[in-house]
């Protein structure tokens, strides 16, 4: 997961790594519309009106976001 700037008013977003599983991604986005908290800009993108936001979207689903696979130095 990274923090990123999405669109040209530079709001707060976050990426993943990779693609969550289909049923936690409908999961996230039907919260996201509940909590008025960021929206879906893509399966890996995510934007958001206040950091803020984004911090409460990370908190709800931490153990959901796909994690960057760390590989053994050789």
């Amino acid at each position: 997961m990274k923090h990123v700037k999405v669109g040209m008013f530079n709001l707060p977003g976050l990426t993943f790594p990779k693609d969550p599983a289909p049923e936690t991604l409908e999961e996230m986005m039907l919260w996201c519309e509940d909590n008025h908290c960021g929206y879906c800009a893509g399966p890996r993108l995510w934007s958001f009106k206040t950091e803020a936001q984004r911090d409460w979207f990370i908190l709800r689903w931490i153990d959901h976001i796909p994690k960057e696979e760390i590989k053994d130095a050789e």
